[in-house]
């Protein structure tokens, strides 16, 4: 797929000012940052409920996440968000975007974002786990492995968790990143809460220690 199906896509959607559901599979194809700018900002439908997302693999960058985020920020009825955004060359303007889009999604009960092998960092990483403070998150699936992320976002993300009291399930991949003991165990306290009935972290090949391992127990 090209650019060109990606803006005759961004512009189809705009047909459907009823759209609730929306699942875009654009997986290892050859879409580049124009098209995917373009099919971003056809996502702006204000009723849209529900969203799957993957663009994993292409060649989409910061233009079409910051797009993304304009869209996202107009659906504030969203209730299930999905995206694979991983081997892709997105990096921190994409993270501020997103957790902007997220801070206008209050409904939001189920979020999966994948950012691995990106060129997100510890400056746009903060920005966009800091948009999660979603007062209805049941379920959330994080992964930002095989970035330059570090202490800074597990700090934020710490802090966004800890007062998720609907959080029941959270999946948290930040191994082979900059994350050390401080952030692990900031981490890992934010997510000390009771209502957590599935938990499953990957720190592997990064720096946490006895903190963080205290923290969990």
């Amino acid at each position: 797929m090209a650019d060109a199906s990606g803006s005759a896509l961004g512009q189809a959607l705009h047909s459907f000012p009823k759209l609730t559901k929306a699942a875009i599979m654009l997986n290892n194809t050859k879409l580049s940052d124009a098209g995917g700018q373009a099919l971003a900002s056809g996502l702006d439908r204000p009723l849209l409920l529900d969203l799957d997302l993957r663009l994993r693999a292409s060649g989409v960058a910061d233009n079409t996440g910051v797009a993304l985020g304009r869209s996202l920020s107009k659906c504030s009825n969203m209730l299930k968000l999905r995206l694979e955004l991983e081997d892709t060359q997105m990096g921190d303007a994409t993270g501020v975007a997103l957790g902007k889009a997220l801070r206008e999604c209050p409904k939001i009960a189920e979020a999966a974002i994948s950012l691995f092998r990106t060129k997100l960092t510890d400056k746009g990483g903060p920005a966009l786990v800091a948009g999660l403070n979603r007062p209805e998150l049941q379920d959330l699936d994080l992964r930002l492995f095989d970035t330059a992320v570090g202490d800074g976002t597990a700090e934020a993300l710490g802090r966004s968790v800890s007062v998720l009291s609907k959080l029941t399930k959270a999946k948290i991949s930040l191994y082979n990143t900059k994350l050390t003991d401080r952030g692990g165990a900031a981490l890992a306290t934010g997510l000390n809460r009771p209502e957590l009935k599935d938990i499953d972290l990957s720190f592997q090949d990064t720096l946490v220690a006895d903190s963080t391992a205290a923290a969990l127990g």
